[in-house]
């Protein structure tokens, strides 16, 4: 595959920044953020990815409006703001009403907005702006995510020696921003466009057993709640054989051994 200019909106977040770094192994790549937008706005890429907008599910809930603007407004200006071939947009498992079974996270599923949160809403707002308004699209629908700068979520608070709030019964699917970055790398090497993906790894992280991955005894918030995502990726790995992507537990164990040296 020959080298891509690939320009990453959100290029200094957690993910962002991964995917500048290990994409940048073998294409162009521009980190682009709040602070040089201008400076590169106009711009042509081959690929324009959108790590960008909000990631913090209670914060949007909590604060309806700046999420949208954060999320949705963003996307939808940088349709206009940067030309490209080919635009991939990094969406949420959120999108989802119902995404603690199989069953109802794959991605033909019909999706049925009023029944969304907010966060959900704007995320698949987002979507449907993409799909509607550009020709060569793909949206990725993550789990959660573990990188180098992690900064929430029940493995930083671990990490940081917090309680949990998710209970010891939640399970949790998981991929690295390697992960994430490994796929678009195959998607890239292939003709596929116009295409929504569950991206994450097999299976969930089961947290009544999690504390064998620290070495340390973990606490739970009195207020904490059960949580459960888990989306099916066979689509995913019916088009990139081998299969690409690894357990949950991997994942975790990966990021665990980087991070923790």
């Amino acid at each position: 595959m020959k080298k891509l200019t690939i320009g990453i909106l959100g290029g200094r977040g957690m993910l962002g920044s991964d995917l500048v770094k290990f994409l940048g192994e073998h294409h162009q790549t521009t980190a682009i953020d709040k602070d040089n937008y201008s400076e590169f706005q106009g711009q042509e890429f081959d690929v324009l990815v959108n790590a960008n907008g909000n990631s913090r599910r209670f914060w949007a809930n909590q604060n309806i409006l700046e999420d949208f603007e954060a999320s949705t407004t963003s996307v939808y200006k940088s349709l206009f703001d940067f030309k490209f071939g080919k635009y991939i947009y990094i969406s949420s498992s959120d999108v989802y009403p119902n995404h603690s079974h199989l069953d109802h996270t794959r991605e033909d599923i019909f999706i049925d907005p009023k029944i969304l949160s907010p966060y959900g809403l704007h995320k698949y707002l987002s979507e449907i702006i993409v799909s509607n308004h550009t020709q060569d699209f793909l949206i990725l629908r993550c789990s959660m995510m573990l990188g180098q700068n992690l900064k929430k979520g029940p493995v930083h608070d671990i990490l940081q020696n917090q309680p949990l709030f998710v209970t010891e019964d939640s399970r949790l699917q998981m991929i690295t921003t390697k992960g994430v970055a490994e796929v678009i790398e195959e998607l890239l090497r292939r003709p596929v466009k116009k295409e929504v993906f569950n991206v994450g790894g097999r299976g969930t992280v089961d947290f009544q057993s999690i504390s064998q991955y620290f070495g340390k005894n973990i606490s739970f918030a009195k207020e904490a709640k059960c949580q459960i995502y888990e989306m099916p990726t066979l689509k995913l790995a019916s088009l990139i054989p081998p299969y690409p992507l690894k357990t949950s537990d991997e994942y975790l164990r990966e990021f665990l051994s980087t991070h923790l040296g």
